[in-house]
């Protein structure tokens, strides 16, 4: 077993072969702010004992930059094996399909002397499985529902918003059910979705986000609306 296998083996019963793959090519000591396999196994310990959306998805921490911003590999389906973006200011989301596109942005970062996160994609990439991502949405969306303390059902909400966006857009009865949702956060997150991705089939879902009581949800749908090409 190589040093990193056996770094790794401490926080997995089986480590992922891409994961391994990716440290062993990374070496002991990376560059920049990405962190070596030690260092990341001790960091994603600490933020799977407070952080709602590394405990739901089992993220792994990637790197330390210095701020309160994370990227994080992704050990639970039905996203397992993309990298998310961990955000303080809550726009946290996935941002690459694989742990290989991370680490090539990550080197263009390093060698164009950017920001890593100036150079995310505008829009998520769809998890592979999406019918396995609809059910997990349903399931959060029912748990929900069940919950009587006010910090789980934030926490709920904050996963939930960060995987919204991994939706191909195609299944419209689980959207309009984020839609016309209580809570403000889902249906302004639907409405940004659709606007990076707007297509006339969509119009139903963003007019009930337009029409939702809350403003900062109705005018997410009106930025739907404005993108798919319908007045708002």
């Amino acid at each position: 077993m190589s040093g990193i296998q056996e770094e790794l083996s401490r926080l997995f019963d089986e480590v992922p072969a891409d994961l391994l793959a990716y440290f062993e090519e990374m070496g002991d000591d990376p560059s920049d702010t990405l962190l070596g396999a030690a260092e990341a196994v001790e960091l994603t310990r600490d933020f799977r004992g407070f952080n709602p959306l590394i405990q739901a998805l089992g993220g792994f921490i990637l790197d330390d930059a210095n701020t309160s911003n994370r990227h994080f590999y992704v050990t639970k389906p039905p996203l397992a094996g993309m990298v998310g973006f961990l955000s303080h200011d809550g726009d946290s989301r996935i941002v690459y399909a694989s742990l290989g596109e991370f680490a090539a942005r990550a080197r263009s970062a390093m060698e164009e002397d950017e920001v890593l996160e100036d150079l995310h994609p505008a829009t998520s990439p769809p998890a592979a499985d999406q019918p396995a991502l609809s059910a997990f949405i349903s399931q959060l969306l029912d748990e929900y529902g069940e919950l009587d303390d006010d910090e789980e059902r934030d926490f709920a909400i904050a996963v939930l918003v960060a995987i919204i966006p991994s939706m191909d857009l195609d299944d419209l009865e689980l959207l309009s059910r984020l839609a016309s949702h209580d809570d403000m956060y889902l249906p302004e997150v639907v409405g940004d979705t659709i606007a990076t991705r707007p297509s006339p089939g969509l119009a139903g879902i963003a007019r009930l986000c337009a029409s939702h009581p809350q403003p900062q949800a109705a005018a997410a749908g009106k930025r739907a609306l404005e993108a798919i090409g319908i007045p708002a």
